[in-house]
């Protein structure tokens, strides 16, 4: 763990460094309690984003056990897989945990695959041949079928089993299911991209607004797909302090939040916390292949991209073949998630065959600051003491 002054010297504090070295002396350490610790029972204002796929049992459990509130994903699952998910984070842990769906309004309920344009079908499916080709995958030449309507049971199993933070995301919860939350003595984490969607969370009432700024990875945070990439598309910087303007309940930031600098940044703009997602991608405990940890070992903040290929809704990746030659052919996408069926045999492919260029690697812009594959825990608290020895520092600055 860094000390003050190794803090101080990164941060670019040299002086304050030098003098902290000098006026060193045994002292109790620092702690850094903020309002969403107490309100959500954790020790720590770090709070680990729902990854589908990435965010394991054994990952939520680990940032739990070093006092930050793990998120374990819910999209995708089928109910009793959920249950069991979440049964097994208790077996591992303790702590308070949070549980995430995606609310996208393709979802509410599933769009009719069924009435989908059949010219529109095969400029889609004739860019997803020519990748299976090259994986020697037969082709595919039909919309995917209409997704089930599982939110309900999905939501039943959240609530049913107690979770003590429900998470939302990519969409805004209803007054019910909010109601429903609070009546189980549970929490509502709400992650919104736009002001208006953070003061209509409140209105809701969630309990704690998460302001994801465009530097993230992962999926906007947006119910409805944008027209555009570039709308919705507001950075944390600008976003994170209009946001705890404009609401009463606390806010954690979103983007781009990888060490300790991104937490001691987010406190200054305002935020109580931070969510992280990109960070824990690269740990022991992550869900991710090895190619995509080592990807992002070795990736730059230039090098991310917003598509809509993967999934159907624009998200951030790293850059790679699937994502510039779907782009090039100009071919449109199927609806949010239905695209992500439609792709999925190409995808695990490209996960048995270790193949970076053809699988989805969602990433921020902070990608470049990953040094490392540590133990999740180790991010926690290391990114809680370099927030203090910077905050510290920067307090030195301020003279009368």
């Amino acid at each position: 763990m860094p000390t003050r002054r190794d803090t101080l010297r990164l941060a670019g504090f040299a002086g304050l460094a030098q003098a902290a070295s000098a006026s060193a002396a045994p002292k109790a350490p620092s702690r850094l309690r903020t309002p969403v610790c107490t309100l959500l029972g954790i020790e720590h204002p770090v709070l680990q984003a729902p990854m589908q796929f990435i965010a394991t049992p054994a990952l939520v459990a680990a940032v739990c056990e070093a006092g930050g509130l793990g998120i374990l994903p819910g999209i995708g699952l089928p109910p009793d897989q959920l249950r069991a998910n979440i049964q097994e984070v208790r077996r591992l842990t303790r702590r308070p945990f949070g549980v995430n769906l995606i609310l996208h309004s393709a979802l509410r309920p599933p769009v009719d695959m069924s009435t989908f344009p059949s010219e529109t079908t095969r400029a889609i499916t004739s860019v997803l041949n020519r990748f299976r080709a090259r994986l020697g995958l037969p082709e595919r030449n039909e919309a995917p079928a209409t997704l089930p309507d599982v939110l309900p049971a999905l939501f039943e199993v959240i609530v049913r089993e107690r979770a003590p933070v429900f998470s939302t995301g990519v969409g805004l919860p209803t007054a019910d299911m909010v109601t429903r939350c609070h009546q189980s003595g549970m929490k509502v984490l709400s992650m919104v991209a736009t002001v208006t969607d953070a003061v209509e969370a409140e209105r809701l009432g969630a309990d704690v607004i998460a302001a994801q700024g465009s530097e993230a990875g992962g999926h906007r945070s947006v119910g409805v797909k944008p027209p555009s990439p570039e709308r919705a598309a507001i950075g944390g910087l600008a976003l994170v302090p209009q946001v705890v303007r404009k609401v009463r309940v606390p806010v954690v930031a979103a983007g781009a939040m990888m060490d300790g600098r991104g937490l001691a940044a987010a406190l200054a703009l305002g935020a109580v916390g931070v969510l992280m997602g990109t960070r824990f991608i690269a740990t022991l405990e992550s869900g991710a292949p090895p190619f995509y940890k080592d990807a992002l070992q070795n990736g730059d903040s230039d090098e991310t991209t917003l598509s809509d290929a993967f999934t159907g809704h624009y998200a951030r990746f790293l850059r790679n073949r699937f994502l510039d030659e779907y782009r090039s052919s100009g071919a449109p996408v199927f609806p949010a998630v239905a695209q992500q069926l439609a792709a999925r045999d190409i995808v695990e492919a490209a996960a048995k065959n270790g193949d970076p260029s053809l699988y989805p690697m969602y990433a921020g812009q902070g990608v470049g600051a990953i040094d490392g594959i540590p133990a999740a825990g180790d991010v926690v608290r290391t990114s809680v003491a370099e927030a203090i020895g910077i905050l510290e520092g920067l307090g030195a600055l301020a003279v009368r």
